[in-house]
């Protein structure tokens, strides 16, 4: 069976049109939000000096700097540059793709194998494609079988009875193998690129050609770069997950671009897919940081704490997909947060590479006792019948907090959308591109904020009990 042998869904899927492109954010929409807000809790505010007063004037301030920074970023750059880089670059660049390699998870990682073999060589003269997966996977069979006659297609089983020195599992474990057996084959130099996907996040054009960008236009001066994971809605079955993943592309042209791209160091963590690390850095940091959920992180602030200013950005998208469902959706954010936590208090980084993400996880934890039907129950409870701040300038704040919490939903649904060839038919009878209204993103970002909010205080039971246990999540539609 050879690899490019597809269904005519499967087909529609591997073809998304990925036009390079500068994308728009919308600054306008933020100062229409902030006004709004800012206005309605001027006027129903009747400042107060009690405790509960007090509780909600800090923790409903936590946000502004996060949302400060972000914002910033958002005005010195308010376009997402798309590469369109039409050179080649003869350097190996090794695609790394581990995968659980389970039955119902071959289908997008064929979707991603068939996107990198199609669309590589166009800025390519040197790549291949390694796959990881376990000695007792499931689909072993059915995966060689089909990737017999791919020549640029290497499978490597991770024995059964493989071990690193700090007890690493999972993810992580495979990725150190992989690492140890390049440095067998003497690949881990500075001219092999190491390009990290998950099996079911796909490239586009755009992708190929960043990576071929940053290794001929950076070599020698930077080490690492991270691109901004997108979200297309035809790869999930869930309605509410595709519109949660709407604050992931705009995180990482904000928050995550500030650190990586324009400070070059990347603080805030990093992700584990659309990731290209030289290949001797690689093997220099390793993933053998012990039991962990969040080896992203782990691997982002080892590279912080070694390599300062030597990160940059991928000007592209990679193409993921969302949970399939609320359950998934809630393990997989559970998951982060227990995760995280362990690399926020592991000393073997110092506080002042740590802050930073300590910082945000922190007000991710207590997002749970920031919402507002929770407040509004304590308050009851309490008997307290004024949440307004201790001061009025406070609701400036807040609103600015609330204003952009929204605003990053509406403008990174509207970036999923733009990768997005789900359609439905309008009153003529015409297939249109699904484009969810802004407006509408408004009251779903609250069932979204409890959802997260909830799931975050699970990871912290979870890492209280230090229980690192991982599932692997159902995805593909």
């Amino acid at each position: 069976m050879a690899l490019l042998t597809f269904t005519r869904k499967e087909k529609r899927i591997s073809k998304l049109r990925h036009k390079q492109q500068t994308v728009s954010v919308s600054a306008l929409k933020f100062v229409a939000l902030y006004a709004v807000i800012a206005a309605l809790c001027l006027f129903i505010s009747s400042p107060k000096s009690g405790a509960f007063n007090w509780y909600l004037s800090v923790f409903w301030s936590l946000n502004f700097p996060i949302a400060v920074l972000g914002f910033s970023r958002i005005i010195l750059s308010k376009k997402v540059i798309r590469s369109n880089f039409s050179g080649k670059t003869d350097k190996l660049v090794i695609f790394i793709v581990p995968t659980i390699c389970r039955k119902d998870t071959l289908s997008p990682l064929l979707r991603v194998t068939e996107s990198i073999l199609r669309l590589a060589p166009a800025n390519m003269i040197n790549f291949r494609i390694d796959l990881i997966i376990e000695q007792d996977s499931e689909a072993k069979r059915e995966l060689k079988k089909i990737m017999q006659n791919e020549k640029k297609v290497n499978i490597i089983e991770v024995p059964r009875n493989y071990t690193t020195p700090h007890d690493t599992k999972y993810k992580a474990r495979a990725n150190h193998f992989a690492t140890e057996l390049r440095t067998k084959l003497k690949e881990n130099h500075p001219d092999v690129y190491i390009y990290h996907l998950d099996d079911d996040t796909h490239v586009g054009k755009d992708t190929i050609s960043s990576i071929a960008e940053f290794i001929e236009t950076e070599h020698g001066n930077k080490y690492l770069a991270q691109g901004i994971l997108t979200f297309p809605y035809q790869l999930s079955t869930s309605w509410f997950c595709k519109r949660a993943d709407g604050i992931r592309p705009i995180e990482d042209i904000t928050r995550f671009k500030l650190f990586t791209g324009d400070l070059g160091t990347p603080l805030a963590g990093l992700h584990g897919e659309h990731l290209l690390i030289r290949a001797d850095i690689e093997e220099e940091i390793g993933w053998d940081f012990g039991p962990t959920l969040a080896e992203d992180a782990y691997f982002g602030l080892s590279f912080a704490q070694k390599y300062p200013g030597k990160s940059a950005s991928l000007n592209s998208y990679s193409y993921g997909a969302s949970p399939a469902n609320l359950r998934d959706f809630i393990n997989q954010r559970k998951r982060w947060a227990t995760g995280i936590l362990g690399v926020v208090f592991d000393k073997r980084f110092s506080l002042k590479i740590r802050l930073p993400l300590l910082y945000s996880v922190f007000y991710w934890l207590v997002g749970l006792f920031q919402f507002v039907a929770v407040v509004f129950i304590a308050s009851r409870i309490l008997g307290v019948n004024n949440t307004s701040p201790v001061a009025l300038w406070i609701i400036f704040l807040w609103s600015f907090n609330l204003a952009y919490h929204i605003w990053q939903y509406i403008e990174g649904n509207k970036i999923n959308a733009s990768v997005s060839t789900q359609t439905r038919k309008n009153k003529k009878g015409k297939h249109k591109k699904i484009n969810p209204h802004p407006w509408v993103t408004i009251p779903l970002v609250y069932a979204i904020t409890l959802i997260e909010g909830i799931s975050a205080f699970l990871g912290m039971i979870q890492f209280i009990k230090k229980d690192f246990s991982f599932e692997v999540i159902k995805k593909e539609v």
